[in-house]
């Protein structure tokens, strides 16, 4: 037993160390070799005029299938470069651009097998619109016999200034507050919430509401 623990434990510094060189040399040997990869490329969209907003569904990333030297595929593979989309210049209406292989950010020595998709980026632009709304706030809790009573609920600010997409800022009337919970609180109750339910593309100023709950006697 003593044998095998002098085995297994003497010098046990100098073994890891050759371990570890082994396996950093393997790995370079491995990524030295052709690969081939599918990797997602974020897309960004820049220089859309402040007077639109986006209406809809915004697509997220392109995919494609890329080969080359192995530790250049990875390296696309994990850390992707966006593809950047102007958007300087366009109107309201539906907006569509082509993505094609040039498109894609690549370094040299890296080839594209294949576009994936999507194909063609689809945008629906709207005239932007701010409204100033009022904030309504949820309260919840599972209240126990002994529980106070909610006596008055203070928002600071009372409305928020709302910013989207025509269409749709138009629809409403209120901003929906996430809810503040009450479960076993018997003083004032202070916190900070955020606008729920917005419509996508839409934005509240500021992000966050304050949210003070007095509580009576019981």
């Amino acid at each position: 037993m003593s044998l095998l623990r002098s085995l297994l434990f003497e010098n046990l510094g100098v073994k890891l160390t050759a371990l570890l060189l082994a396996a950093l040399i393997y790995f370079n040997a491995l990524t030295d070799r052709p690969a081939r990869e599918t990797v997602s490329f974020p897309i960004a969209l820049q220089d859309l005029p402040d007077s639109l907003a986006i209406a809809g569904p915004v697509p997220r990333e392109a995919q494609a299938e890329i080969h080359g030297l192995g530790k250049t595929v990875l390296r696309m593979k994990y850390f992707p470069p966006a593809i950047t989309i102007s958007l300087a210049g366009v109107r309201a209406g539906h907006f569509e651009r082509s993505l094609n292989v040039a498109d894609l950010p690549l370094p040299p020595g890296l080839e594209v097998e294949r576009l994936v998709g999507p194909r063609m980026v689809s945008l629906e632009l709207d005239r932007r619109m701010l409204r100033r709304l009022p904030v309504a706030s949820r309260i919840e809790w599972t209240q126990p016999a002994a529980a106070r009573p909610v006596g008055r609920i203070v928002l600071e600010p009372a409305a928020v200034m709302v910013s989207g997409p025509a269409r749709m800022v138009a629809r409403l009337d209120t901003v929906d507050l996430g809810a503040v919970r009450l479960d076993g609180r018997r003083d004032t109750v202070r916190t900070e919430v955020a606008p729920q339910g917005l419509p996508e593309g839409c934005t509240a100023e500021p992000p966050l509401v304050r949210v003070t709950v007095v509580l009576g006697h019981p």
